[in-house]
């Protein structure tokens, strides 16, 4: 037995819905044996060290987190210019060239990304660049020959002439995605996802909700087993309208990226109030039934389902299917269907969620990198309408069950900055305080995932899954001020150098 002792270590206790501190831990066999413990087991001295539940992130793109970093990372770029220069450089790997994560959004130059640099530096290659968002790409004129879409494909921009651009969105940016990762040798995604999983590690991060697209059934079955043998726990969530495929594969969710919308830098997120500058209103990928019949079958089996919705209009097309299947009550299996991401919902939506119990999967850095004053929402949707997204505070306490996610690679694979812009990227008044912060990404990520008897918080009987934090954010310091010192897991000691002589 090992006593993590001298330490600041808290406890969620859901009776006064805080963090409660303890001065030690006693762990067994990677499991959770006492709090306050006096002298059994190894002791080992924190040294006034902060210690909380280990952290999840409720939406992350594994291979693409782990792949796109490097040469492959447009993220950097700031002007056209830069954009062009560091398309240059993007390798030809498995005789593609891609890259992804810019956001032409937030160019200094006010510039727009455009095909032009990738017919320069790769005009003989199959390539693509996809949007920080991953909503919309860019592709080159042979691949565009290459990907031989239909011409009633949605999404295929044409200019003036008639001439596709080389900008896709929709249905045609999700077809050239899916061509270029099935293009990729597993190989190459399988080290991907190992170096997101490390770097999650690496953050106090041991649960991610991982998003799977474009595969077939024993794609899928592959990718599940893949995941299962990393260190830490991945949640697979496989993002097809077909309950079935998640019942065969013994997973109790579905979806997750079942795409209602899409997303407003891309101005196709499905919203009542068209974009500023004539961009249109988006508009919705699945009819009303067919969105229904999605939820039936999920409840059907008692598979939580879940899809992507940030519009109004699309999240009140999932709320009236819900309340079709529900009958605007919880589900009597306790499937408790969920919506990733949930940005621009109207006061009845945050009622009707709480009212069936539709748990919510939200992403704080969206409003921390997006919002504010002149930021891309203001540019999209302006000022009143940026004011009123993200609405965390009114969410939580409205009673409806809300975890933190990135949707990494979109931000960054880092639950402490996700807390940070809980607390402090929101208008005033959906501002989080540091506990409530803390449990979307610990209890609450917890429940999402249906493993509370397992995890989750600091409590005997569940596994020692912790993170090891320098400085304490629910007393005195930020979260942005917060490091991990260690990650530890039920197998043990998972991440970093600065505790391991004392194990």
């Amino acid at each position: 037995m090992v006593l993590l002792d001298n330490a600041r270590i808290y406890r969620y206790d859901p009776k006064i819905r805080r963090f409660a501190r303890h001065r030690s831990l006693l762990i067994d066999d990677g499991r959770i044996v006492a709090l306050d413990a006096q002298s059994s087991g190894t002791r080992v001295d924190l040294n006034g060290a902060t210690v909380v539940p280990a952290f999840a992130d409720c939406h992350v793109h594994l291979a693409q987190t782990g792949y796109t970093t490097g040469a492959h990372s447009l993220g950097a770029v700031d002007t056209h210019e830069a954009f062009a220069a560091a398309i240059g450089r993007v390798p030809r790997e498995f005789d593609i060239v891609y890259a992804g994560g810019y956001d032409d959004a937030r160019w200094v130059d006010g510039r727009l990304a455009d095909a032009a640099p990738l017919e320069r530096s790769h005009p003989d290659a199959i390539a693509l660049l996809v949007r920080v968002d991953g909503h919309s790409s860019i592709v080159n004129r042979r691949t565009l020959a290459w990907l031989d879409l239909p011409a009633q494909t949605t999404g295929i921009e044409l200019g003036d002439d008639g001439v596709p651009t080389g900008r896709l969105t929709q249905d045609a940016n999700w077809q050239a995605q899916m061509r270029f990762w099935e293009r990729m040798p597993p190989a190459a995604l399988r080290a991907g996802e190992r170096r997101a999983a490390q770097l999650a590690q690496s953050r106090g991060i041991v649960h991610l909700h991982a998003q799977l697209l474009g595969r077939d059934y024993n794609g899928y079955a592959a990718d599940v087993e893949f995941l299962r043998s990393l260190p830490i726990e991945v949640y697979p969530k496989i993002c097809e309208p077909d309950a079935s495929i998640a019942h065969a594969l013994g997973l109790p969710f579905i979806g997750g990226d079942v795409f209602l919308d899409g997303s407003i830098g891309s101005c196709t997120a499905a919203i009542s109030q068209p974009y500023l500058r004539d961009r249109g209103s988006g508009s919705l990928r699945y009819g009303d039934e067919e969105v229904i019949a999605y939820l039936e079958g999920a409840e059907r089996l008692g598979i939580s389902a879940g899809v992507h919705a940030i519009g109004d209009v699309a999240i009140d097309q999932f709320v009236r299917a819900a309340r079709r299947v529900l009958g605007d009550r919880p589900s009597p299996r306790g499937t408790h269907h969920f919506i990733e991401h949930f940005e621009m919902p109207h006061a009845e939506h945050i009622k009707a969620c709480a009212r069936m119990q539709l748990h919510l999967s939200m992403q704080p850095q969206f409003q921390s990198t997006w919002g504010g004053e002149g930021g891309m929402y203001d540019e999209r949707l302006g000022v009143q309408r940026r004011r009123a997204m993200n609405p965390l505070r009114e969410v939580v306490h409205a009673g409806a069950l809300v975890c933190g996610g990135s949707d990494a690679p979109v931000c960054a694979l880092d639950a402490l900055a996700g807390m940070h812009a809980a607390c402090t990227a929101q208008e005033p008044e959906f501002c989080l305080d540091p506990h409530e912060a803390l449990a979307l990404y610990t209890v609450n990520a917890a429940a999402f995932a249906r493993a509370s008897d397992r995890i989750g918080n600091i409590e005997p009987g569940l596994n020692a899954d912790l993170a090891v934090l320098d400085r304490d954010p629910l007393d005195g310091a930020t979260f942005a001020q917060c490091r991990a010192l260690q990650t530890i897991t039920k197998k043990g000691l998972a991440a970093g150098e600065a505790l391991a002589s004392d194990f």
